[in-house]
Parts: C-alpha cells; structure tokens; sequence
C-alpha cells in the first residue's frame, strides 16, 4: 500500500512539474495577455505589429517579443525549466488577492528594494514575507533589462 501511494505522489509531482509553463510574461501591450500568464517555449502568441511582449524565465533571463502580422513564437528555453520558481515568479508579478490578515511582519525588518540585485535575492524577500519589496525589486530589475 505505501508503494502505491508513493507511486501515485510522485506521478502527480511530475505531472505538476509537466505542466509548468517555460515562461512568465511580465508584461504586455495586448490586454488578452496578462502578467503572471505561463507560456511554453515554442507556444505561438496573438501579438499584433506594434504590440510588444516581454518573458522571464525562471533564471531571469527576460526576451522582449515585438508583434507582427502573424503573431510571435515564444523561444525555446535553455535550461530545465524550475517549477517552483516559476510559481514564485507568477505569483510575484501577479499576486493573489489578499484576505484580511490579522498582525503584521514580525519575523524582521524588511530590506530595502534597491539593495535586491538578483533574481535570487527578490524571490528569497519574497518567500519571508516581504512581497511589497520584492516587488519593487522585481520591476527595477526588469526595468534595468
């Protein structure tokens, strides 16, 4: 019985680990695709000429995808793809909304976002707690791409 269950938990982990997308997109020109959206590599996008489209990967490597009048083709990835840290990214650029939260902070004080330089550095602010932060990190470290 304990093999079986075993078996059955790790087919869902690779199956959850399948599905993640090789891409996050972080921002976009075209409405109908939203920030937090996972896109495979390979995947075609409706990106009209004009229109522009910019991907992070899970290492934070960002591409910048210019429209055209076929649409655009995301591009393949180099490295496997790190489930985990595409959910963390997601959920940074997007994040879910929030419930009422009783408390605030307590395990510590919050760095400055500007001493945040890596995409290591913002996802680890972000999993203790410091989304805000790592948020305004995340778009200067975009914004320096």
């Amino acid at each position: 019985m304990r093999t079986v269950v075993l078996g059955i938990l790790l087919a869902l982990g690779a199956a959850g680990a399948a599905s993640a997308g090789d891409y996050v997109i972080v921002a976009s020109t075209n409405p109908a695709l939203k920030p937090g959206t996972e896109v495979d590599g390979g995947q075609r996008l409706s990106l009209e000429p004009g229109q522009t489209l910019r991907l992070m990967n899970a290492t934070g490597e960002v591409s910048t995808l210019r429209g055209s009048a076929a649409g655009v083709v995301a591009p393949k990835p180099g490295a496997p793809i790190d489930a985990t840290r595409m959910a963390q990214l997601r959920v940074l650029i997007d994040p879910p909304p929030q419930g009422r939260t009783f408390g605030g902070r307590r395990s510590g004080v919050c760095p400055d976002p500007a001493t945040l330089t890596s995409l290591d550095q913002i996802l680890a602010v972000q999993a203790a707690g410091c989304a805000p932060q790592a948020r305004e990190a995340l778009e200067a470290y975009l914004a320096a791409r």
